[in-house]
């Protein structure tokens, strides 16, 4: 597998005439080449408290490769191979896990504008049957000696697996790293200032869009490495997110009286706390990490989630 050693190519970049020498103003351009391959790290962490104590800690890991296999103009064409981390993800037991070699990888093509701004999903109804089939086959195998829990598993991934059956479902949900890995792409900051913006975040179970009040500002820029390291802050709208709440029960079938009128006392907010080490040319993040975190009251019981995206650049020698 062909490395490129990246510490070597931003030491040369430094002394060529198109480097970046103003530190008030950043451009993330893309300047990839064919064939060009890069290796990520991605971990995902989970955890989850019920009344202040932890319920849920989970972590998975998986290494995903970057290749540029075609590039125009106009436009890059990339390949995002992963190796799926299903123990986890799905609580397989080891001995259950060798049923689903065939879903091992998953290799994902998109394409980007000629800037690095991510644009679509090439083969995602390939992903898509992929995923609906493994969905498939966890049910399967997870309530082979127990057909109740079949049926529960089952009703469970029905709102997923019609949220996967989605061009924007696998953009948004399926790989979602993509998506932070591409943000800045395209776009020309000044790093002296707050930028604060309204975004609209897709609503995956069919509502209205979600909005949420979000600021992207600078930590630091080091011109002579082409490198800066920025933040994005999203707070998302409360009465939108316990909109969002309501829909994901229903989708689940959770809609007697009882909760229905727990709900309306209810409170439900999301908040985005996510860090960029980027570097602006050649256009790669060294390391993204992102937070999500949850925070729910229904009916005086309080729950929080936080969910951790962590993107990181492998440096190896050919």
């Amino acid at each position: 597998m062909k490395k490129i050693l990246l510490f070597a190519f931003i030491l040369l970049c430094q002394n060529l005439s198109f480097s970046q020498t103003d530190s008030t103003t950043v451009s993330f351009v893309a300047y990839w080449s064919l064939g060009d391959m890069y290796e990520y790290k991605v971990s995902k962490i989970q955890q989850q408290t019920k009344e202040g104590k932890l319920v849920k800690d989970r972590k998975s890991e998986y290494t995903a490769l970057f290749e540029v296999i075609d590039s125009t103009e106009t436009s890059y064409t990339i390949s995002w191979k992963y190796e799926n981390d299903l123990g986890n993800n799905y609580n397989i037991p080891e001995e259950l896990l060798e049923k689903f070699e065939k879903y091992e990888f998953t290799e994902v093509k998109y394409k980007t504008s000629e800037t690095g701004e991510f644009l679509e999903i090439l083969n995602w109804q390939e992903v898509s049957t992929l995923l609906s089939a493994m969905i498939d086959d966890v049910v399967i195998v997870l309530g082979a000696e127990d057909k109740e829990m079949e049926k529960v598993l089952e009703k469970s991934m029905k709102p997923i697996k019609a949220m996967y059956a989605t061009q924007q479902g696998i953009e948004k949900l399926v790989i979602k790293e993509l998506q932070y890995f591409h943000f800045p792409m395209g776009y020309e900051f000044n790093t002296n200032e707050t930028l604060t913006y309204v975004d609209q975040l897709p609503n995956m179970f069919g509502g209205n869009p979600i909005k949420a009040d979000a600021k992207v500002f600078f930590d630091s820029v080091d011109v002579d490495d082409d490198f800066c390291v920025f933040k994005q802050e999203l707070d998302l709208d409360p009465k939108d997110s316990l909109e969002l709440l309501k829909l994901v029960f229903k989708k689940l079938g959770i809609t007697d009286e009882k909760f229905e009128e727990a709900l309306k006392t209810s409170k439900f907010e999301i908040k985005d706390r996510n860090t960029y080490e980027y570097y602006y040319y050649p256009g790669l993040p060294h390391r993204i990490e992102t937070e999500r975190t949850s925070l729910i009251d229904i009916n005086n019981e309080k729950g929080t989630r936080v969910d951790k995206t962590i993107i990181e650049l492998q440096y190896q020698e050919e």
